[in-house]
């Protein structure tokens, strides 16, 4: 099963039950947190969506996204506003921006519009195409933000406090990016037959909004890929476990813990 789908919606990509790079972050806690229901989006998640509309589909923005009032909530002047406009976004189908939250938008998408490189990885290419592709009889997923001929390049839209090449490399190891490099470019390879360059561009969410470009040297490719691969073969075996033998959760047995690296005070400092 390979397939390539432009017109799925975001809400029917994660409908699917494929394996999706969010779910091998859960199936790394355990295979119970991958079967625990799709989780609420949180604030910094729907900002980033907001971001992501804005750049990657801007005929689109204006649809969806209405700017909040200014005026003082507590008021009965805003009060008032706040009730009309969001009687009107309810009206239009669209969701209230904070009007500070919109106003970092516009510094954002400036501040992409000075740059000298941005808008050459967005001169072409397709948003948001759903990929498709199985392995060892389990289905898998990806959704690059843009892909650039046909999946030569993928480019992953982030935002951030700090996209400075040290926070970063923090941001990536925290947060499993170097798994999602590994696991869309498995994919898009897979269902393309093209070994993708895969490209994060990072646009600060604070003052002064700055642009960085980072491309992962191979040895953290190899480590994405490592780790990812050891996820999908641990909901693997699971799978091929008998039903009467499978556990969801933590280890049933008692594990050996160590404290962080930073507790011992007496031999590390």
């Amino acid at each position: 099963m390979e397939e390539i789908n432009k017109d799925l919606t975001n809400e029917d990509y994660h409908a699917r039950p494929e394996i999706s790079k969010s779910g091998l972050d859960s199936i790394n806690k355990s295979i119970a947190h991958f079967e625990t229901p799709w989780r609420k989006p949180t604030a910094k998640m729907e900002f980033g969506t907001a971001f992501h509309t804005l750049i990657l589909e801007p005929e689109k923005f204006d649809d969806q996204y209405l700017k909040g009032s200014n005026k003082d909530g507590r008021t009965s002047e805003g009060k008032k506003e706040k009730k009309e406009l969001e009687e009107k976004a309810k009206e239009k189908g669209q969701k209230v921006l904070r009007y500070d939250e919109y106003e970092d938008l516009m510094r954002m998408k400036e501040s992409t519009e000075n740059h000298p490189r941005f808008s050459s990885y967005f001169s072409e290419g397709e948003p948001e195409v759903s990929i498709f592709w199985e392995m060892q009889g389990v289905g898998c997923k990806c959704r690059p933000d843009w892909m650039i001929n046909g999946g030569e390049y993928i480019i992953d839209l982030k935002t951030s406090n700090d996209a400075s090449p040290e926070s970063f490399a923090k941001s990536v190891a925290n947060f499993r990016y170097h798994v999602q490099d590994a696991w869309y470019s498995k994919g898009v390879q897979i269902v393309t037959r093209k070994s993708p360059t895969f490209v994060f561009i990072v646009v600060e969410n604070v003052r002064p909004f700055s642009v960085a470009i980072y491309v992962l040297n191979g040895a953290s490719k190899d480590e994405g890929w490592m780790t990812a691969d050891a996820d999908f073969r641990k909901y693997v075996d699971y799978t091929n476990t008998p039903e009467s033998e499978r556990y969801s959760g933590y280890s049933p047995d008692a594990v050996e813990l160590s404290l962080p690296r930073w507790a011992f005070k007496e031999i590390y400092n």
